[in-house]
């Protein structure tokens, strides 16, 4: 009986040794997989964001390189910098302040996934809302982005941020017209709506531009051309173009109003210059910022 006893007390001392030994690696072993798991989240998260994201926010979410989805060329990007300083700098980051957001950035990039923004031509996505994406894939899309938040990236200096925007255009830097064409024509992708700014009757969409450094020093009342464009690109509702391609205008405009957070001071210049070939601007009025 004796023997009996003391076999058990030794099993159970062992087993107790074997449980404090794994309950002390729990915390690093769960720890691993929790790593491991959020690894395969924002892989999964980088896929989902290359096929569905990528056509608008570019291809390493500057919005500098985006693609037609259906013919692999290059085109404008229509959506905003996710990998960038704006988004992803700070407990409350710039575009959360601006947004006036009081949730953690985690909530604000998974819920502007999942509900869109549709009035300014963002998609749905999240299932909830009606869009493709289940709930677990938009989570992971969300650790993808939220992945380029580094060290490095917050030191960057932040540019084309909308508040930064001189008041009268002749205070941008002399504008670069050869520059500017590529601009206009596939960075930004203004010659997809507007057309080739050369051609009469090229535009496809948004009102066409030839000759607008006469038409725009016309179209509004103490405006320089200058002033009418650099308007038309910050703020596209302060004023509506009468005729487009397939008639009247309508408000509001279909134009992105992004560009304020999209463009650095020079890559203006440069798009101005381009569609009044010249890169020195006249200037009658201040621009109001909203």
């Amino acid at each position: 009986m004796q023997v009996k006893i003391i076999i058990g007390t030794i099993a159970f001392m062992l087993t107790m040794v074997v449980v404090g030994f794994l309950a002390l690696r729990e915390p690093a072993r769960m720890a691993a997989f929790s790593e491991a798991y959020a690894g395969r989240s924002v892989e999964n998260g980088a896929e989902i964001f290359f096929d569905n994201c990528s056509t608008c926010h570019g291809v390493n979410g500057r919005a500098q390189e985006c693609f037609d989805p259906a013919t692999g060329e290059p085109t404008g990007c229509q959506g905003l910098p996710l990998n960038s300083a704006q988004l992803l700098c700070g407990t409350r980051s710039p575009r959360m302040e601006a947004m006036g957001w009081a949730g953690t950035k985690h909530g604000f990039i998974q819920g502007t996934i999942a509900a869109g923004r549709p009035w300014n031509g963002m998609p749905t996505w999240g299932e909830q809302f009606g869009g493709p994406l289940q709930e677990n894939q938009v989570e992971d899309v969300t650790l993808f982005v939220l992945n380029w938040e580094s060290l490095e990236l917050c030191e960057e200096p932040v540019e084309g941020v909308e508040d930064e925007w001189p008041a009268v255009v002749i205070e941008l830097p002399e504008g670069n017209p050869e520059n500017g064409e590529q601009l206009y024509a596939v960075t930004y992708g203004c010659q997809a709506c507007h057309g080739d700014a050369t051609q009469e009757g090229a535009g496809v969409i948004g009102p066409g531009l030839v000759n607008i450094e006469e038409i725009g020093a016309e179209r509004r009342e103490g405006y320089t051309a200058a002033d009418y464009v650099y308007e038309s690109i910050l703020h596209p509702n302060a004023f509506i173009a009468p005729d487009c391609p397939t008639g009247p205008c309508t408000e509001p405009s279909g134009m992105p109003p992004d560009f304020g957070v999209r463009m650095t001071q020079q890559d203006m210049a440069d798009v101005i210059a381009y569609l009044l070939g010249t890169g020195q601007f006249e200037s009658n009025t201040e621009i109001e910022m909203p």
